[in-house]
């Protein structure tokens, strides 16, 4: 993060996002759009994947932009990048079942419920998080929300990298599982309850 920038200018123009200001919102994502897609490309080294994430993260600053108090931006912004990434590596293929339901059916007519949504997800995000096994979480922890990569991890916790890809893969393949049935469920939900 940079922490020589204005927060009082960026303030500012946080402000007048939340009153409808495009040119603000122009402003905005100008000013913070390569750092956070530096961001993402550090956890998610894809860059057609990074350029979805960041307009995820935007659109989403946008849609919400009324209802946001945001006492740091940027930090608010990067949380919301790492949060983009994790939602978008616990995706399938775009030809699932999973991918069309939660996407078309759910998402495009609740988008007003995206928060109530967002909040489900980080609870149970924060779960998952809580029961790995201590050095499968420090591994997560350091790669998706510190950004490090598997080489780095590996020499600050004294373990080969192979063994560091591993438990990346087995947490991250745990993960898309539970994410993927909270999904499904929340799609059987919405067509039980409005149906």
């Amino acid at each position: 993060m940079n922490a020589s920038r204005n927060s009082e200018h960026d303030n500012v123009l946080f402000d007048l996002l939340k009153q409808g200001d495009e040119a603000a919102f122009g402003k905005i994502y100008k000013l913070y759009w390569v750092e956070l897609y530096n961001a993402a490309y550090k956890r998610l080294p894809e860059k057609e994947k990074c350029q979805d994430v960041i307009q995820n993260v935007f659109a989403d600053l946008w849609n919400r932009r009324e209802t946001l108090e945001l006492e740091n931006p940027l930090a608010y912004l990067h949380t919301a990048v790492k949060f983009q990434v994790l939602k978008h590596i616990s995706r399938k293929p775009k030809d699932s079942f999973f991918t069309e339901s939660f996407e078309n059916q759910l998402i495009s007519p609740m988008q007003a419920d995206g928060e109530l949504l967002d909040r489900e997800v980080k609870g149970l995000l924060e779960l998952f998080i809580k029961a790995l096994p201590e050095k499968r979480r420090k591994i997560f922890l350091l790669h998706y929300f510190e950004g490090l990569s598997t080489a780095k991890i590996s020499v600050q916790l004294n373990i080969s990298q192979k063994t560091v890809q591993n438990q990346l893969t087995t947490a991250t393949h745990a993960l898309k599982f539970r994410l993927t049935h909270l999904f499904v469920f929340l799609v059987s939900f919405y067509f039980a309850f409005f149906s």
